[in-house]
């Protein structure tokens, strides 16, 4: 049973991985409607990955509880998936990194083209409070 999970998981983050990379090209092309319609897809992969992480887990919890030493309760094979497991993770780690930055890129350029072109800061939620003044609130005593 692991070692289809495993199987399942590391098919699952190799789609997360492929989409990743299309979401960069079609960045780059400014192709945004293109990667917005990906994002459902993208929902459940990520369930779909977070579901087969906690079956992992409850598997390999329910075998370190038999007492034996980790050699011996996961098999050479699992022991491979594990290590392709940790590979693809990374993988996706990094390639999810360089996406995040260039739409970070993204949105700032765009917000600063806006505040260059209204001449206002956009409306992100925080409101500036006037400042007190300090002189008001203390007294010294002779």
């Amino acid at each position: 049973m692991l070692q289809q999970t495993l199987i399942s998981i590391n098919n699952t983050l190799d789609k997360l991985i492929a989409i990743t990379n299309q979401d960069i090209e079609d960045i780059k092309q400014a192709q945004h409607n293109t990667l917005f319609n990906r994002n459902i897809e993208k929902d459940k992969l990520v369930n779909q990955f977070t579901h087969l992480k906690s079956q992992i887990d409850d598997i390999l919890v329910k075998r370190s509880e038999t007492g034996l030493d980790l050699s011996q309760i996961i098999n050479p094979q699992e022991d491979k998936l594990l290590g392709e497991f940790k590979n693809k993770l990374e993988e996706f780690h990094n390639v999810h990194k360089k996406f995040s930055k260039m739409a970070l890129l993204i949105s700032n350029f765009y917000n600063n083209l806006l505040h260059k072109i209204s001449g206002s800061e956009p409306d992100i939620g925080y409101q500036m409070q006037p400042k007190i003044n300090n002189q008001n609130q203390f007294s010294l005593k002779a």
